[in-house]
């Protein structure tokens, strides 16, 4: 057992030769639960409070600090951990903050159950939480998302959406989004917007940010990627569903989404299960390399270097 003095004294070497050392931050909000965009727009989607948390990591020193907020998509925030601490460790190099924002714990719903609408309102609302920080800049910060965090990533973009809370986004880098629903009647806030997709995306199809991506920002296309590149390793999942076969569409001024040629009602889960009786389908590749990921990390310090 270390004895006590050597405790104090292995932790003052620490400090003194690890002076970057770091601590995270618990940083509580609350946010809401919509079952979908027409609650949001018409303002009533406060009913189903909800309080959520995330992991403010700032660098040393005074401050005010830049910071980025991560947004997870489907997957478990656990099994995005490898990857967003490699970006944190890069991001802090270069004295920006980081916060991870967990939009499942706290709630009964998580994965896919979880819909667009309730992620967007977290996205707003962990934002205003970030930049109540005495420590932290609030007009200096951005967002990352994967996947359904990378419609999070663009959907706050939207000024009618954006307005909701008093922060605003300074920069806004979706990574491999879903592009088959967008809001066509909303303009956006104006903040750079710099979108990565994975060219054989087949879970959220290329070609419909392709389509999309330029009206809104700047658009990379990764060669030869698929979806979930942050992840190691290719693999094919045949209990994935994916409606890369359905018509794309958009939300309606009322809320309701236009979606495989019809005009849809209710909540979002609902509609998506209409939709999947329609033309949903199962089958999708997940995963990349070390070297895909280390371009990111590359174009995520050049992007937010550039923009906040």
């Amino acid at each position: 057992m270390m004895n006590k003095n050597y405790f104090y004294f292995y932790l003052i070497i620490i400090f003194i030769f690890i002076p970057s050392l770091v601590l995270a931050e618990k940083i509580k909000y609350m946010s809401y639960t919509p079952d979908g965009f027409v609650e949001i727009f018409s303002g009533n989607f406060k009913s189903n409070p909800v309080e959520l948390s995330g992991e403010l990591t700032l660098p040393k020193g005074k401050g005010p600090f830049p910071v980025i907020i991560l947004q997870h998509g489907t997957a478990d925030i656990k099994r995005h951990k490898k990857w967003m601490k490699n970006l944190k460790i890069s991001l802090l190099k270069e004295n920006m903050g980081v916060f991870i924002n967990d939009s499942y714990k706290n709630r009964k719903i998580k994965g896919s159950d979880l819909t667009l609408a309730p992620r967007v309102i977290d996205g707003l609302f962990s934002l205003q939480a970030v930049a109540d920080h005495p420590l932290v800049d609030s007009n200096r910060i951005g967002i990352q998302g994967y996947s359904y965090g990378g419609m999070v990533a663009f959907f706050t973009a939207y000024k009618e959406l954006a307005d909701i809370v008093d922060a605003k986004y300074a920069a806004h880098m979706p990574v491999y989004p879903g592009c088959d629903v967008v809001i066509n009647h909303m303009e956006m806030t104006g903040a750079p917007i710099k979108m990565i997709i994975a060219e054989l995306d087949d879970y959220a199809p290329a070609q419909d940010c392709i389509d999309y991506g330029p009206t809104i920002g700047e658009i990379v296309i990764y060669e030869g990627l698929h979806h979930s590149f942050v992840f190691e390793g290719l693999k094919f999942h045949n209990d994935i569903g994916h409606f890369r076969n359905c018509e794309i569409g958009y939300i309606q001024h009322n809320g309701n989404w236009y979606f495989n040629g019809k005009s849809r009602s209710g909540s979002e889960q609902k509609i998506l299960m209409e939709v999947w009786k329609e033309c949903g389908d199962f089958g999708v590749h997940t995963g990349g390399k070390k070297a895909d990921q280390e371009r990111l990390i590359d174009d995520t310090i050049s992007f937010f270097l550039k923009n906040l």
